[in-house]
């Protein structure tokens, strides 16, 4: 097993309808952001010295190389209890993101799809494995990752997805235009999920009500993506309006939207967009907004 000289590139994510809800079985709408992504490249050393050691192995940038080992060492552990050997990289590893951290735009599931593009062929892993081996090291991150963020990155394509079934390909080919905007506030998605997780706690009946509201917003979703790929332009953008509403008011519901988002989504829809909401986690990041084409 050798590591090898790699480059790869993967696109950022952003949720149309779905999040939270779909780690309790709601479906999602996910779509690639191709305007953004981050790049990984890894080249080897001409003459690797010995065993493997700190000294051998770099990151840039060197903020994230202590990340990029703590995982390293994570996957190392992994195979190591299952009798496994585990040949440490000798060489340098780069990483660029145009990706925000913190906006709800996948930052963290890009990077262990693209770490995981890396060690496929130095660790022999299935083709059929790559999306659950990022969605693990994802874990790390987010302490429970429903894997969606990883599936559409992965897919490069607009997908339903959810936690039973997978990956469904919605099978589009041109999307409405959507625009997004920064509300300058950024919060982690374990955060998010803590304070959902709550709110099911204090009001389990009110809850369940908002995650089939949710459901109901991913069904129009798609319904309307299709419809709008199909030249029915007008009853697709009603639909997924319809949706992106529907979806917002679960997120004021989980008290998911900051005063500077409440205000900048009011100021979109006064200037003519037809439905606004937050996309990711909540709490921040960024707020997409739907327009006439």
């Amino acid at each position: 097993m050798t590591w090898s000289k790699f480059r790869t590139r993967v696109p950022g994510k952003w949720v149309l309808t779905g999040e939270h809800a779909v780690l309790r079985g709601a479906t999602a709408v996910a779509i690639p952001y191709q305007e953004i992504g981050l790049s990984l490249s890894f080249e080897p050393l001409s003459s690797p010295a010995g065993e493997a050691d700190d000294e051998s192995f770099s990151v840039l940038p060197a903020e994230a190389e202590p990340l990029m080992k703590d995982l390293l060492d994570a996957v190392e552990d992994s195979w190591r209890s299952d009798g496994r050997s585990f040949p440490r990289p000798q060489g340098k590893l780069q990483i660029d993101s145009t990706i925000p951290i913190g906006a709800g735009l996948g930052s963290s599931a890009a990077l262990c799809v693209a770490l995981t593009r890396w060690m496929a062929n130095p660790l022999t892993l299935p083709e059929a494995s790559l999306t659950e081996f990022a969605t693990r090291l994802e874990h790390r991150f987010h302490g429970r990752s429903s894997g969606m963020d990883v599936a559409v990155i992965s897919a490069g394509e607009p997908i339903s997805f959810g936690v039973d079934r997978g990956i469904l390909s919605i099978g589009i080919k041109k999307l409405p235009k959507f625009t997004f905007h920064d509300t300058g506030i950024r919060s982690r998605t374990s955060e998010c999920v803590i304070r959902v997780e709550k709110f099911r706690e204090e009001i389990p009946m009110v809850a369940m009500k908002v995650d089939d509201a949710m459901c109901a917003a991913s069904r129009q979703a798609m319904e309307g993506l299709v419809q709008y790929d199909q030249g029915r332009t007008r009853e697709g953008l009603n639909l997924i309006a319809q949706a992106m509403r529907q979806a917002r008011e679960c997120f004021y519901s989980w008290e998911l939207v900051p005063g500077a988002a409440k205000r900048m989504e009011e100021d979109l829809l006064a200037q003519g967009a037809l439905a606004v909401k937050l996309t990711g986690a909540g709490g921040g990041g960024m707020v997409v907004a739907l327009w006439e084409d």
